[in-house]
């Protein structure tokens, strides 16, 4: 039987833009893939991109999350959809100070940047000239690596409010 924990970690989920654009997977925790419908890309502007990565990022982000709680159910023998209501002072805090942190990732030469308040605000900035400059290959991986340290980002976050109500 596969533990809890695996399941997490095997975790994939997937979501596409409403006109198939783009579609992203998220493997795990944070092992992002981005792809394109033939010939999009090449034909789009840095907007329109910036756009629907937008919009992708909450439709991916809500995936993951039923697909979590989908887990959490399985593993539990209940149907889960969500958090239980917070029991006490500290409880009210953690969510409280969760649902109002900023994470950010950005790709590693700056060109792509991802900032989600909350995991419910999602804000993509691409430098402009981009599109233009880089292929459909080279965007992709410069918004995985943004996405995946938008993740990391945020679990050092959750952690470290953890350790300032918990401890």
């Amino acid at each position: 039987m596969t533990s809890l924990r695996e399941q997490l970690d095997d975790l994939r989920v997937r979501a596409t833009t409403p006109d198939g654009a783009m579609t992203a997977e998220l493997h795990g925790r944070s092992a992002l893939r981005l792809t394109f419908a033939r010939g999009w890309y090449d034909r789009s502007t840095d907007d329109e991109v910036t756009r629907k990565l937008t919009a992708l990022a909450g439709r991916l982000w809500v995936a993951r999350t039923r697909e979590y709680w989908r887990i959490l159910g399985a593993e539990s023998g209940e149907y889960l959809t969500g958090e239980d209501r917070a029991l006490g002072t500290r409880a009210d805090a953690y969510r409280e100070g969760r649902n109002a942190l900023v994470a950010e990732g950005r790709s590693e030469n700056g060109r792509v940047t991802i900032r989600v308040s909350g995991m419910r605000s999602w804000t993509v900035d691409v430098i402009p000239g981009t599109i233009h400059t880089c292929d459909e290959h080279e965007f992709a991986a410069m918004v995985e690596q943004a996405g995946a340290e938008l993740i990391r980002d945020q679990y050092r976050k959750i952690a470290r409010l953890k350790g300032e109500i918990y401890a």
